[in-house]
Formats: structure tokens, sequence, C-alpha cells
């Protein structure tokens, strides 16, 4: 399955400034009550969609911030009256839009904090990813309104009345441009993420069957430990009844530096067993015989370190020379009895010593047939 889409339209949160931007650009022909009422209609209908519309319910939060501006000021104009000059109305709207803005920015570790503990285990990812970028959203658009904000500052300062065009550049057409440039800065930020992503190792979750239940980045893997099951291939390597061991890398996050079998990986998110099995045996012996590969056990395995279901599988090899690929020449192989000396002694990883008596069945019974 392809890595692409990582992050869709749908955590561009500036899109709910949409209904803002629908109101400002409406009352250039209409009186502000109108465009104020169908952007707040506009607000509600893209609210109910993003709540009950097809794919994965990604809270929208600044596009219920904004239908909830757009709502008070219609309860507003109703009560009072128009709210503003109509020459000012886009400056209002920009400024009552950003106030909620301001409000979640200032507030951002609690807010994200508050979102993910009031969701359901199931969707704490989505409202993860949404809440962070709202965030994110909040700090692009706060920038972009600074910089208007300060050249309409700058602008007044200046000797002099300001200019028509001045004015309708300041008042009309920046406060719809701030938030047309902050939807356009954060979708290249995803479509920027998305191809960064492409290049990006995805691992799937499992449950204890092997069933695919999700997909995560291979380096959360390793960070987050044991909170997901990911499924990880190891392949022994056997030689006349001999188990071919070798110290495992000082920068495995799992017995770093204990002696283990020699071949393991994790399984790619949309690779097959095959496939991974075919990687991993390339990189290490690549000229060994694929074809004699057998799968022994599936088992799952955690402790406080990670969290994994392991499939194991045993490759028999008859020329001992390619045991000695500069990848692996680092081991050496190892009878039996001097495995079974050195066995609960924090000697060998704990994975196999859990897959050792396996191991052993299945090369003692394969070396007594051959004895037939």
């Amino acid at each position: 399955m392809s890595k692409k889409g990582v992050l869709s339209s749908k955590f561009n949160m500036s899109l709910g400034f949409i209904p803002v931007i629908v109101s400002i650009v409406l009352c250039e022909f209409t009186t502000q009550d109108i465009s104020i009422y169908i952007g707040a209609g506009v607000g509600v209908l893209y609210s109910l969609y993003t709540m009950w519309g097809k794919g994965a319910k990604i809270p929208s939060f600044l596009l219920y911030c904004t239908t909830g501006m757009l709502l008070l000021l219609t309860f507003t104009t109703l009560l009072f009256g128009d709210c503003s000059s109509h020459e000012m109305l886009p400056l209002t709207l920009e400024i009552s839009a950003l106030i909620p803005i301001v409000v979640i920015f200032l507030n951002r570790k609690r807010f994200l904090a508050h979102q993910i503990s009031q969701s359901k285990k199931c969707c704490k990812q989505l409202f993860a990813q949404g809440a962070e970028s709202a965030i994110v959203s909040t700090r692009v658009t706060i920038i972009i309104a600074f910089l208007h904000f300060f050249a309409i500052f700058i602008a007044i300062l200046l000797p002099g009345p300001l200019s028509e065009t001045s004015r309708d550049v300041l008042f009309r057409y920046c406060p719809p441009a701030v938030f047309l440039l902050s939807i356009l800065f954060n979708q290249f930020g995803i479509l920027y993420f998305n191809i960064m992503m492409e290049h990006t190792a995805f691992v799937p979750i499992v449950n204890t069957k092997g069933d695919v239940i999700g997909r995560s980045l291979a380096v959360d893997a390793i960070n987050q430990k044991n909170e997901y099951i990911n499924p990880v291939i190891r392949i022994a390597v056997s030689h006349n009844g001999m188990l071919y061991l070798r110290p495992r890398s000082q920068r495995c996050m799992l017995d770093a530096g204990k002696v283990d079998i020699p071949l393991e990986c994790y399984l790619l998110y949309g690779e097959t067993l095959e496939q991974a099995i075919v990687r991993l045996v390339k990189q290490s012996f690549p000229q060994a015989p694929i074809q004699d590969l057998q799968f022994n056990i599936m088992y799952h395995f955690e402790n406080k370190v990670t969290n994994r279901l392991i499939y194991l599988f045993l490759i028999e090899i008859e020329d001992e020379n390619l045991l000695r690929d500069k990848q692996t020449r680092d081991g050496k192989l190892w009878t039996f009895q001097q495995i079974e000396h050195n066995l609960d002694k924090n000697f060998f990883s704990c994975c196999f010593e859990n897959e050792y008596e396996h191991l052993k069945d299945v090369i003692y019974t394969r070396e007594k047939y051959k004895e037939f």
C-alpha cells in the first residue's frame, strides 16, 4: 500500500476560516447583516459535514470557533443592528475571528491535553493530530495577522491622511487575504510533509493474531516501546546441527550486545512476509538459499521495552563460507551444549531464550532424518 497522503486536507485547520472569508467577500455585494447570516449558515453546514460526513472524523476546532463567532455576531446584529460601519466590517470580522485563535494559541498545551483527555481511546490519535494541526494553523494565522496589523500601525503613524487606495488595501483586501494566506501556507505545509513521509518507513500495528489494525512511523515503534504491537521477523540460521549466533548491535533498543540469532527486522507497512524475508536475507546472506527457509512459530512477546508479534523462521545453510560475510562475520556456530551452558545467565537475548527449545527440536529432528 502507498504511503502517500499521510495527512489529508482535513488536517488543514485553516479551512475553518472559510465561513468568515465568505462573510467578508459578501459584504462587498450585500448588506453586512446578510453577509454575516450567510457566513454563519456556511459555518453551521460545514461543521455538520465534518461531524457526520464520510471518512475519518477529525474535529475542525478553528471552524467551530469561527462558526461560533459568526453565530454570536448574528444574534448581536438581530438584536442591536449593524456591529460596525460597512467599510470596517472586514477588519471587524478579522479581529473577531482572531480572538479565539489567540486564546487557543496562548493556552496550546492545556488545549492539546484537554482534547486528548476528552477523546475516546480509539480516537486519541486523530484528536491529537487534529489539535496539533489547529495549533499549527493558529501560529501561522497569528503571524500573518500580526504583519497586517503592523502595516496598519505604520500607515497610521505616517503623516497625512491615508489615501483611498491604502484604506482599501488595509481594511478591505487584507482581512480576507490573511485567512486565505493561512489556508495556502498550511496546505503547502501538508504537501511538504507528505512528500517527506514518502521517504519515511511505516510499520503495521497488529493484534495478537497478526491482523493489521493500523500503522505507525517506524521510529515510533522504538520510541513508544510497548504501546502498540508491531510485527517482527526473526530468522535463525543453522549449519550441521548447530546454530549460528552473533552479538546484537549496541544500537538495538532490546538486549543490546547480547548474543542472538543473526537476522531480525520489523515488517514494513504494506509489505508481505515474503518480501520482508527477501529484504532481510539479501542484506546479510545474499547467497543464502531462501527457498529452503521454513516458518516455525508465531508468538506474542512483550516486556517493558517492546511489544511485538514475532514470526520465527529457520534456514539451513550447507556452505559454511556463506557465514563469513563481512556483515555477519562477528558471529560463530554454537552447539546445543554450548548454548545450554550459557542459558539463564543474561548472556543471550530474551527472545532467543524463549525460542531455543523449539529451534533445538526442529534442528534435532531435521538432523535425525538426514541419517536415513
